[in-house]
């Protein structure tokens, strides 16, 4: 799928869904930054490791305000945060690995 697909499929999802959706990006990310101890040092592992938190951050607190029914940004607003602050530290080949491993599990065709 390209980005624009992948977002307007992340749209259409319910919000259960969406939940389990960000917490399998939530999951990839994790794996993406134990690999930056290994690749990265100094400063560019410190910036790596922030958009990382940043990033958790944003996921996890929409996850919850979904489940909570409470107050979020809307879904396509959170997905540009989520894509512009990957950018912003240099991570937005991991973030848009993550969403495109995310949307291809198997999960997805066994969900009614």
């Amino acid at each position: 799928m390209t980005g624009d697909e992948l977002k307007t499929w992340y749209l259409s999802l319910t919000d259960p869904r969406k939940q389990i959706f960000l917490a399998f990006v939530s999951h990839d990310l994790t794996i993406h930054g134990r690999s930056f101890s290994l690749d990265l040092s100094g400063e560019d592992l410190n910036r790596a490791f922030k958009g990382l938190n940043e990033l958790q951050h944003q996921i996890s607190s929409h996850i919850g305000a979904l489940g909570l029914g409470r107050d979020r940004y809307p879904d396509d607003v959170l997905w540009q945060i989520l894509l512009e602050k990957a950018a912003a530290y240099g991570l937005g080949n991991h973030l848009k690995s993550c969403l495109g491993r995310a949307s291809s599990y198997k999960v997805w065709e066994t969900l009614e």
